[in-house]
């Protein structure tokens, strides 16, 4: 570090030392330090049966992480809580037993058991509470200390960081392992906000599922997550390798324990995040009116109406289409039509380039995106290389359809429609109110001449119409529109908007009316929301309150109850509740309780739900239909405790620029953290509750710590960047007669 002006004590000799929030270490290597760190967060959770003589039978096994102190459990819901995603008995378990590691060369301890507080079958991720000690004694959470890792942020990646995964391959026995590799890229999924899976090329053994994938700095940023089958004996790698009939021989005749294959997709820790803000204010997994049953397609399961696009919109449309995408396309999104399907079954799309497949691109999965409808699929990377791109669909482990195309060459000067976009009566968006005699769809256009034919068809239901040709643009770029008319006013139900040009699809988009007119207004889908405390058997609201009514502190449940119409079985619906504006519940689902009737949702919580305030959002097809608040107790969190002030004479305000030992050159994105006067390089815990105070250095560089040093303090100080070996020290005393504003310039070496 370099420095304009004596800041530090005399004879200040910085360590180049790991800075495990900041920086990124070269390929495939960890620092031991943060190898040792993470390794302790690192659990294996044992799914047992209790016997008829008090022992315990094991029956699956897992791995997972520990991301508080007090017991909470990071893990996959197939590890966890099987039967929520497989409706098969053997599935069913007594305990869970959590293994601490202790060292890396002996097998783990078991130590505690847990029980599962949040759960998403479709994300396939859980998370679970330390309970009590594996002999049954109750444990208390606020003495426990356990070794938690920092939760990441698994939005910044990029392709080429580097990855490393700890977790236990085989259940019982067996020692931890780590495997490290890269990210080698990502999928996005319909219904899943985001990325829905990080692409790595690190091989990791089954039984690492629910295991820990952190960054060189030992963030938390995925879960090793190995999708399942309808049935243990279609679950890749399902084995018999336990007693689990109790005739003293493990054979065919023993439940089939998942193990999962080789996992090659991690689930990104962001996607958690709601859950485990649900877990720790003490919330249970969230529970509604049983839907009447669905029942199963008759027909055959198919999917239709491939089509490839450059983008996707906000409501899961394509942007355009295209037939092929020029070199230095970073992103594909293929979209498809499907019907017949059944939630539950499955699935998996299968990447094959140049003839070449690719199996850890798209995990085998269960579907949950209803029995018909419009789904996507995309990948990713930067760029993509070019080449053949083909993509096959299997459900149900059968073949029902591909797509293929190509990348490369320049990007070429076509004509094209993109961004369509609806409005009626009086309403902008993807889902219009029923009752409506005039839709107006508008679109952009680009590179048309006066010679250029194009044309366009509308579907409702998937039934045609109307189409017609267009007229010329007098343009050759700009914006039009065209309408739809129905003077009797349009039917709820689905519609679509086809464009093409030259006879060739070059622009879609669908649209919801919804909703039901009554006395000449339009109701919304999801009438006025009413909270209570309870539901009684026939589903009528206990206790309500009115709109302005705080609930009483210490209930234990919050219900909200709504009337719906217009909507339809199979659109997608989700729910999200907040608590003082933070997202603990972001949960979607296919609608399947029919056109009209009455719901209700809620949260709640086996000890007491924390005062403040609730809010629920209802969405459907992703636009918000419905809002509303109540608080409870207090009504939101406590004022924010007053820090003593700092005299002002007392103050040390630190700026500077972060540079490349050996060009000069300012480093955008470096960080200077400042640790909390007693908290050192070795005791951190990488939580931001032990941070004083940070900085980033902008695109030149430069930074400024926004909180002011105390003079006669001492702190611990770290500096690091991407592809830069770290600096840190402890033990950085602020003389008392430094100036202020004071100039802290810093060179960091290059670690390549």
């Amino acid at each position: 570090m370099k420095v304009k002006r004596s800041l530090f004590v005399t004879g200040l000799v910085l360590a180049v030392a790991l800075l495990a929030v900041l920086v990124a270490v070269p390929v495939y290597a960890l620092d031991r330090t943060v190898s040792q760190r993470v390794m302790k967060s690192v659990v294996q959770i044992v799914a047992a049966d209790q016997t008829a003589g008090g022992g315990l039978r094991q029956k699956w096994g897992g791995s997972g992480s520990i991301i508080s102190e007090d017991g909470l459990i990071l893990t996959n819901c197939h590890v966890a809580m099987p039967r929520a995603m497989w409706d098969d008995p053997q599935f069913d378990r007594d305990v869970l037993i959590v293994y601490l590691t202790g060292r890396s060369d002996e097998p783990p301890e078991a130590t505690f058991l847990a029980e599962v507080v949040q759960y998403d079958p479709d994300l396939d991720l859980a998370v679970l509470r330390v309970t009590s000690y594996v002999d049954g004694s109750p444990v208390d959470p606020k003495t426990l200390k356990l070794p938690a890792l920092p939760v990441g942020d698994s939005d910044q990646l990029e392709i080429g960081d580097d990855i490393h995964i700890f977790g236990y391959p085989s259940i019982g026995g067996d020692t931890i392992t780590l495997t490290s590799g890269n990210v080698s890229g990502f999928t996005r999924e319909q219904g899943i906000t985001g990325r829905a899976w990080i692409k790595t090329d690190a091989t990791i053994a089954g039984g690492n599922s629910g295991g820990t994938a952190v960054t060189s700095q030992g963030e938390l940023v995925g879960v090793p997550t190995q999708g399942g089958a309808g049935t243990a004996e279609e679950i890749v790698d399902c084995r018999h390798i336990a007693d689990t009939n109790g005739d003293g021989v493990i054979n065919e005749l023993d439940s089939c324990v998942p193990m999962g294959g080789f996992i090659n997709a991690l689930r990104p820790v962001s996607l958690a995040k709601p859950m485990i803000e649900a877990a720790i204010l003490g919330l249970g997994p969230h529970p509604t009116p049983t839907p009447k049953p669905t029942p199963r397609p008759t027909g055959k399961a198919s999917v239709s109406r491939l089509l490839f696009a450059p983008a996707v919109n906000e409501a899961n449309q394509p942007l355009t289409v295209v037939d092929s995408f020029p070199s230095g396309t970073n992103e594909i999104y293929l979209f498809f039509d499907y019907a017949n399907f059944q939630d539950g079954t499955p699935w998996q799309p299968l990447l094959i380039y140049n003839g070449e497949v690719q199996t850890d691109t798209f995990p085998l999965s269960n579907w949950s995106g209803g029995p018909q409808g419009t789904w996507w699929i995309s990948i990713s990377n930067d760029p993509l290389p070019d080449g053949s791109y083909e993509f096959a669909f299997y459900y149900d482990d059968k073949e029902l359809g591909s797509a293929s195309v190509e990348v490369g060459g320049p990007e070429e000067d076509l004509p094209t429609f993109s961004d369509v976009a609806f409005a009626g009566d009086g309403t902008e968006g993807y889902l219009l109110p029923a009752g409506a005699t005039v839709v107006t769809a508008t679109f952009d256009y680009a590179d048309m001449t006066s010679t250029t034919k194009w044309s366009y068809t509308w579907y409702y239901e998937g039934k045609k119409l109307s189409s017609g040709d267009g007229k010329s643009f007098s343009q050759a770029s700009g914006a039009a529109s065209l309408l739809l008319t129905n003077r009797q006013g349009f039917e709820n139900g689905s519609y679509r908007l086809e464009l093409y040009i030259n006879r060739e699809l070059a622009a879609t988009s669908d649209f919801l009316i919804g909703g039901k007119k009554q006395g000449g207004l339009t109701q919304g889908l999801f009438g006025p929301i009413t909270f209570a405390e309870g539901a009684d058997r026939n589903d009528n609201p206990v206790r309500p309150h009115k709109p302005d009514e705080p609930f009483a502190s210490g209930i234990t449940n919050l219900y909200a109850f709504f009337d719906y119409q217009g909507m339809q079985d199979g659109w997608e619906w989700t729910r999200r509740w907040s608590i003082d504006d933070e997202v603990v519940v972001d949960s979607g689902d296919t609608w399947g309780t029919g056109e009209s009737g009455s719901f209700w949702v809620n949260v709640y919580s086996d000890d007491a739900l924390p005062d403040g305030k609730y809010q629920l959002d209802l969405l459907v097809e992703g636009t918000l239909v419905q809002s509303a608040t109540c608080t409870i107790g207090k009504g939101g969190p406590g004022p924010t405790p007053t820090p003593t002030p700092i005299p002002q004479g007392e103050r040390v305000e630190i700026y500077g620029r972060i540079t490349d030992a050996d060009t000069g050159k300012g480093i955008p994105g470096a960080v200077f953290i400042v640790l909390k006067p007693g908290i050192t390089i070795d005791s951190f815990n990488w939580s931001d509750d032990e941070v004083y105070t940070y900085a980033q250095a902008d695109r030149n560089g430069n930074y400024e710590l926004p909180d002011p040093l105390v003079r006669g303090e001492t702190y611990s100080m770290l500096v690091g960047a991407q592809g830069y070996v770290p600096v840190a020290e402890d033990g950085v005393t602020v003389p008392t007669d430094t100036e202020s504003p004071y100039q802290l310039d810093v060179e960091l070496s290059s670690n390549w």
